[in-house]
């Protein structure tokens, strides 16, 4: 009976000192080391916007990451081209009020041809299956027929979409509140 005491004792000395240091790395301290100019980097900065800061690292001053956000606007996985008002395409965030920052790793095309060749094999064998159906007396061995040529040819067309779409891989650099090994 006394270990069980001891043993929540310990338990909760444990829990409020993890809970004190996270509150204390979260109260807008700021990273203590910043991403080397030129670096993609992806920034977090909910008292300044809901949206995430890309960019490149364009300047360090003391207490401010400046970025520069042209050539970076993507929709639906395309560029969208420079924003073309200078006075909006340098963005100065305050370190202290960075939330997290992430740095580019590179593009990557596997995740999102995997993923556009299954959503096309899928579209492909429902389509493809729905239209080879005979107006008399269709059966479910006549959809299968129409699925097979389908799984292919979705397949093959949603991998395509899915590797010009591409996406870009990040590494967590910075995290508030999460003290660095």
């Amino acid at each position: 009976m006394m270990h069980a005491i001891v043993r929540g004792g310990l338990a909760l000395a444990i829990i409020a000192t993890a809970l004190d240091a996270r509150a204390a790395g979260a109260q807008g301290v700021g990273p203590r080391q910043l991403p080397a100019v030129g670096e993609r980097v992806r920034i977090v900065a909910p008292s300044l916007r809901d949206d995430r800061y890309v960019g490149r690292v364009d300047a360090l001053p003391p207490d401010s990451i400046v970025l520069d956000t042209a050539g970076v606007r993507r929709r639906l996985g395309l560029e969208m081209g420079p924003v073309l008002v200078e006075e909006f395409r340098r963005v100065a965030i305050p370190t202290n009020a960075i939330q997290s920052i992430d740095i580019s790793a590179g593009r990557t095309h596997r995740r999102s041809t995997v993923k556009g060749a299954l959503i096309g094999a899928l579209a492909g064998a429902a389509l493809f299956g729905a239209t080879n159906l005979p107006e008399v007396n269709p059966t479910f061995s006549d959809f299968l027929d129409g699925a097979v040529v389908g799984v292919v040819v979705g397949g093959v067309a949603g991998g395509v979409v899915g590797y010009l779409l591409g996406n870009e891989k990040w590494r967590s650099f910075y995290r508030a509140g999460v003290i660095p090994p």
